[in-house]
């Protein structure tokens, strides 16, 4: 008798841990049904504290210019006016043969110089993605009237 009502128990035990997946999984399913059906409009989140401030100052970030190349131009002020506008930079690709690719329109940037921004020599042997990270960058250090001659003085 004793090893019957051993596994008895084993088998009560067993069952009980199943009922708790099934009510877990019930109530898994019925908030999904609420929330496919629109039911649940919110739902709480979880609440989070927000980000202490850096003491630092060294790790500390303060903007004080900016630069940007863009489809628009190389002007923040016009790329501004542009985006209130709503107005799209996207077009046709012609930089390049894009028939045999799926999507053949992006936004391409033209008419992009970066005379007097980077040296000849340099600028031949740079990808154009960095033409326009140096030019941008170059132009947010202007904007801060950090220009070369400041940051001489600086370092």
């Amino acid at each position: 008798m004793e090893k019957s009502d051993r596994r008895l128990r084993v088998l009560i035990k067993g069952m009980s841990g199943l009922k708790e997946k099934l009510r877990a999984e019930q109530r898994w399913a019925i908030r999904n049904v609420a929330i496919r059906t629109h039911k649940i409009k919110s739902m709480a989140s979880p609440t989070t504290a927000a980000p202490k401030r850096e003491k630092d100052p060294m790790k500390r970030i303060v903007v004080t210019g900016m630069g940007a190349v863009s489809v628009f131009g190389n002007e923040v002020d016009h790329f501004y006016s542009k985006l209130l506008e709503g107005q799209s930079g996207v077009c046709m690709i012609d930089k390049f043969d894009a028939s045999t690719f799926g999507v053949r329109f992006a936004a391409q940037i033209r008419g992009f110089s970066s005379d007097g921004y980077i040296a000849k020599k340099r600028d031949n042997r740079l990808d154009d993605c960095w033409r326009y990270c140096l030019v941008a960058g170059s132009k947010a250090l202007e904007n801060a009237s950090l220009g070369p001659d400041v940051l001489r003085k600086v370092c």
